[in-house]
């Protein structure tokens, strides 16, 4: 697994556009967002990160040769599908630091005051990073390229409506709309939801001609 999470870090990295697009998206985020909360910031940067970096991997693979590559390697087709679930939660992990450092020199620097880390929006995120990798990921295992990308696109516009209307109501708003979140029926469904794309990945893949 870690192997195929460096490939696809360095795939990122050593893209310019997806470099320029790592170092200068909290940049936009920041100026567009200027007037929401500081913590409502800290989600939508940990969410789109996340699921930017768990996606973006995927169009090399359909674009290159790196999934013949993959599926050479001493490893199942259920193995990668489980690997590339478990590899969100490591790029969570990644995004945390990088978008606290980054954060942080941001308040060093006196340009903007703003959260560099904040748990309860930690927690908040990963129902959120569930759902929307729950819903594309099946769509890249299963079909052709263009209509999976589609689906991406149309999966991270809602999203960042969705963060962008609901960040402008403002922060009793923002309480408001996030206790879904929060009660514990939520707290299983996305859980339950990203079980059962697992599941349906793996059984997509394993029947898919490549």
């Amino acid at each position: 697994m870690l192997g195929i999470i460096r490939r696809d870090l360095m795939l990122v990295w050593h893209n310019k556009r997806e470099r320029f697009f790592i170092i200068f998206y909290i940049p936009f985020l920041l100026l567009i967002l200027e007037s929401y909360e500081s913590s409502w910031l800290y989600l939508t940067i940990l969410v789109a990160y996340t699921y930017l970096l768990s996606i973006i991997p995927f169009s090399y693979d359909i674009k290159g040769k790196s999934q013949y590559i993959i599926n050479s390697l001493p490893i199942t087709r259920k193995e990668i599908v489980f690997y590339k679930y478990l590899s969100t939660f490591v790029y969570l992990a990644v995004i945390i630091v990088y978008a606290g450092v980054y954060l942080w020199i941001i308040n060093r620097m006196g340009i903007k005051t703003v959260d560099y880390f904040d748990l309860e929006m930690i927690k908040e995120s990963i129902p959120i990073i569930m759902i929307l990798t729950s819903i594309v990921y099946p769509a890249y295992f299963s079909f052709e390229p263009k209509i999976a990308q589609i689906i991406h696109v149309i999966v991270f516009v809602t999203f960042f409506i969705g963060i962008a209307s609901l960040g402008s109501l403002g922060d009793k708003s923002i309480v408001s709309n996030m206790e879904f979140l929060s009660g514990r029926g939520m707290i299983y469904a996305p859980i339950a939801m990203y079980i059962i794309s697992l599941f349906l990945s793996m059984r997509l893949y394993k029947n898919r001609d490549l």
